[in-house]
């Protein structure tokens, strides 16, 4: 599926978004312990970065059910106990997503549409930028999720993993 696919491009390929960070991270140490001369924009960039990539995995985590859980409990459960908090969490999921795309929209489009600024010494447009991608993240988990939820029900209690 299409979303399969963006999911995974995203996640595999924004991760080099985390070196830079880390880059940007050690020139800020480099320049205001040896030379004493700290930057204005070096800690801004390492959030924004960080914040885009860690929204924009979140479909990819999803595909790949590597989010956080009490895995050991569902080990004990039965299969179709297994099948039915599976479905259960997927749904509670959409909900979720949906509600946060639905927070998100008027604030994100705001935020771009006047290219909201952090109005720090730097006064980077990062919350142009993060507000309107947690809508987009949102968007994208639910996909996500309904695509899973479409063949966690094609598959059945027997046959779900």
């Amino acid at each position: 599926m299409v979303i399969d696919r963006l999911n995974r491009w995203l996640g595999e390929n924004l991760c080099w978004l985390y070196l830079v960070a880390v880059l940007a991270t050690a020139y800020e140490v480099v320049m205001r312990y040896l030379f004493n001369a700290p930057t204005d924009w070096a800690f801004e960039l390492t959030i924004l970065l960080c914040g885009i990539c860690y929204l924009l995995a979140g479909g990819w985590v999803t595909q790949k059910d590597a989010h956080i859980a009490i895995t050991s409990l569902l080990q004990l459960t039965p299969p179709r106990l297994k099948y039915a908090l599976r479905l259960f969490a997927m749904l509670v999921g959409l909900i979720a997503m949906a509600g946060l795309a639905w927070a998100a929209w008027r604030p994100g489009l705001r935020a771009l549409t006047i290219v909201e600024r952090t109005g720090s010494a730097w006064n980077s447009p990062a919350p142009a930028i993060i507000k309107p991608l947690i809508f987009v993240a949102a968007v994208l988990v639910f996909l996500q999720l309904a695509v899973d939820l479409v063949r966690l029900l094609r598959a059945g209690p027997e046959r779900a993993r």
